[in-house]
């Protein structure tokens, strides 16, 4: 059963970070998000070939060296306490892919070569033509879903 719980909260994960990635940090109705997120991250990646120096904080001490991305982070997993009430693994799992979301996102945002191996989706986010795809971080499975992968 825990195994269950664990590809539950990889596709519940999965899906919050692509629906956030493409329809709140890209969506200028939200200007602080959006300005932050494509103003300054996007910004950063593209003339600094992929590297994010903001990141370099960690843990994050300022807005801007990210602490957004965990202030974010923590309301989401607030926003999913009620999972508690079904089970407390989905719950722990997807405390674990958010988690690993933040790590794998600064990881490759300090490694660019690492971010080409490991999550070529994500370097293709940034450094492709068009940077309104391969909203996926972690994996391109709703990518892949919704038409929204770019090669």
């Amino acid at each position: 059963m825990i195994i269950l719980w664990a590809i539950l909260s990889f596709i519940i994960g999965s899906f919050v970070e692509w629906f956030a990635h493409r329809y709140v940090l890209h969506n200028f109705k939200f200007p602080s998000l959006s300005k932050y997120h494509f103003g300054r991250h996007h910004r950063n990646a593209r003339q600094n070939n992929f590297i994010d120096n903001d990141y370099l904080d960690s843990p994050p001490k300022t807005w801007a060296s990210g602490l957004h991305e965990v202030v974010g982070i923590g309301l989401i997993l607030v926003a999913v306490l009620p999972f508690l009430l079904i089970s407390v693994w989905l719950w722990i799992f997807l405390c674990v892919h958010a988690f690993g979301y933040y790590y794998l996102h600064r990881k490759s945002h300090l490694n660019p070569e690492w971010a080409k191996k490991w999550l070529p989706w994500h370097w293709r986010h940034h450094m492709g033509k068009n940077q309104n795809t391969n909203w996926g971080v972690t994996n391109p499975l709703f990518d892949y879903i919704f038409g929204t992968v770019s090669k």
